[in-house]
């Protein structure tokens, strides 16, 4: 049988990882739930929250991380400079989430069309990505000795290209001989599946459309609000970072205020427990 001693410090360390624990696994509260999007059934929660529930004047996870389901397509996350995304997947286990570019989707030979920035928000490349690097419009005395992209048309002499991000042939000056040069991001399993089966000029349109993996970490306003045991909000009317409790019983206040500290509670608790 168990000591009580034994038995006190498994619950100390049950209720210590439950209040230290990643952010990724957060429980749902009355202030930041867990919601999905009826369109395909993605379920998230914080720190992604759902654009169509959020109140009028504040709304709990973190701010550029709102997802928009009302769109028929596919839920939509927008990055900055206006791009939009579909999201594929979010595994909050490794603070992972899956985005498709909304331009290429089901296109066999997608015209990439922009960079993919990231700007600001708590979010980074995935060693499991790769980049392309794309030339539109080429005009060279001799031409490269790679196959161009074809099923993007021709117009006259002018060609394109794309390549791995840093694989492109030396002895060209791709910046300033071609109209356009664009890098976006796909997963590089795809990459390589798929020049198995043909060369990346004619395969670059699979690997778009299976998107690529960005990871999230906290945001650094948010983390003292974290960091005492609250969830991270944005009131729309101050245009101020907020900081809700757990419990939901309407403690809200700025992130650096401590409002949700409760980190010692369960060490008191345990320390006056009679034996």
């Amino acid at each position: 049988m168990s000591s009580p001693i034994s038995y006190l410090l498994a619950v100390f360390l049950s209720l210590f990882f439950n209040f230290h624990g990643s952010k990724a696994n957060f429980p749902a509260s009355p202030n930041c739930p867990i919601t999905s999007c009826s369109i395909n059934g993605l379920e998230f929660h914080y720190p992604f929250w759902k654009m169509e529930d959020s109140a009028a004047d504040h709304y709990c996870g973190y701010p550029g991380f709102g997802i928009n389901c009302s769109d028929p397509g596919e839920p939509i996350l927008g990055l900055p400079n206006n791009d939009s995304f579909y999201v594929r997947d979010i595994d909050f286990t490794l603070s992972t989430i899956t985005l498709v570019d909304t331009d290429v989707v089901d296109q066999k030979c997608p015209r990439a069309t922009h960079s993919m920035s990231v700007g600001a928000l708590p979010l980074d490349y995935s060693p499991l990505d790769v980049n392309l690097s794309f030339h539109f419009h080429c005009s060279f005395y001799v031409d490269p000795p790679v196959t161009p992209i074809t099923c993007l048309g021709s117009y006259g002499t002018e060609k394109s290209y794309v390549f791995k991000e840093g694989d492109e042939p030396e002895g060209f000056d791709w910046s300033e001989d071609c109209e356009e040069n664009v890098v976006v991001t796909v997963k590089e399993t795809e990459i390589t599946r798929s020049i198995a089966i043909n060369e990346l000029s004619r395969a670059f349109g699979v690997a778009m459309n299976k998107g690529f993996v960005l990871n999230w970490t906290m945001a650094k306003e948010c983390v003292s609000c974290e960091t005492n045991g609250g969830f991270c909000g944005y009131n729309n009317t101050a245009r101020e970072v907020l900081c809700f409790c757990k419990d939901g019983h309407g403690s809200i206040g700025t992130p650096s205020n401590g409002l949700c500290n409760k980190g010692t509670r369960f060490l008191t608790l345990i320390l006056c427990y009679p034996l």
